[in-house]
């Protein structure tokens, strides 16, 4: 199954000339499942740090590529995860509800899928990454998958989930390594506030470098243009400023 991919539009939200991105497909197996990832970077000025970045629970698709773009910038090397398999693209939202209610459901499958992917960027052979120097992040379900590889002692610098779920079945065996970046819109109610708050102590107990920041005007999928439903809807503004702090946050953290 090959891929054909707007090459310009994802360029313009990097923010370089299209001739200068390298859009490469990566491979990894685990259990005999084939993944597909997508890396991409600026050949003209290549990265020497990378982050591994998690689509919403649609996965591996043009706009997936574009938000990671837009958010990520040209800084560094971005890995967007496949995370449910080459053979697994939902078209709907039922389809992808379905996909990524099994993974949440188990964790211990979630994780050992995020650390595959990991494992397969830090492996690859396109560009050259400093190692240790990659971090991870999630958009939506793709922030459920960060924390979560975060929370199973992953041993990398630094970790962001924008409009992502922040509860786990069992907070206190967390194991964080790095720092953490959470980018929360408070109008999101799949988020509810106890689970914020629980999400508050889990951090403090591990007594790491977290950042909570609320978007007051701002619910679940704000870095989702085409999201557009009560409390599940895009906001630019709150976008754009969630792509300064997390650029911030990896320009210090993988510095």
């Amino acid at each position: 199954m090959s891929t054909s991919w707007n090459t310009a539009a994802i360029a313009e939200k990097l923010g370089i000339a299209a001739a200068d991105l390298a859009i490469e497909t990566i491979i990894h197996h685990v259990d005999g499942v084939e993944y597909e990832n997508v890396l991409l970077f600026n050949k003209a000025q290549p990265p020497v740090t990378g982050v591994l970045a998690v689509p919403n629970y649609f996965g591996i698709r043009q706009q997936a590529l574009e938000i990671a773009a837009t958010t990520v910038g040209a800084q560094h090397a971005i890995f967007v995860a496949d995370v449910f398999g080459r053979a697994v693209r939902p078209t709907t939202a039922d389809e992808a509800i379905a996909v990524i209610t099994a993974l949440k459901t188990n964790r211990a499958e979630l994780r050992r899928r995020m650390h595959a992917a990991l494992t397969a960027f830090a492996q690859q052979q396109k560009i050259s990454v400093v190692a240790g120097k990659i971090g991870v992040c999630g958009f939506c379900f793709g922030g459920t998958a960060a924390l979560e590889l975060a929370r199973d002692g992953a041993a990398v610098p630094g970790t962001v989930s924008l409009h992502g779920a922040l509860d786990t079945p069992a907070p206190a065996t967390s194991q964080v390594k790095g720092a953490v970046l959470v980018l929360h819109g408070v109008q999101d109610p799949s988020v509810p506030r106890d689970k914020v708050d629980g999400f508050i102590d889990e951090m403090n107990a591990l007594k790491i470098d977290w950042q909570l920041v609320n978007y007051g005007l701002a619910g679940h999928s704000f870095t989702d243009p085409d999201a557009n439903s009560p409390g599940f809807y895009y906001h630019r503004q709150t976008a754009q400023r969630a792509a300064v702090a997390l650029q911030a946050f990896f320009g210090e953290v993988l510095a």
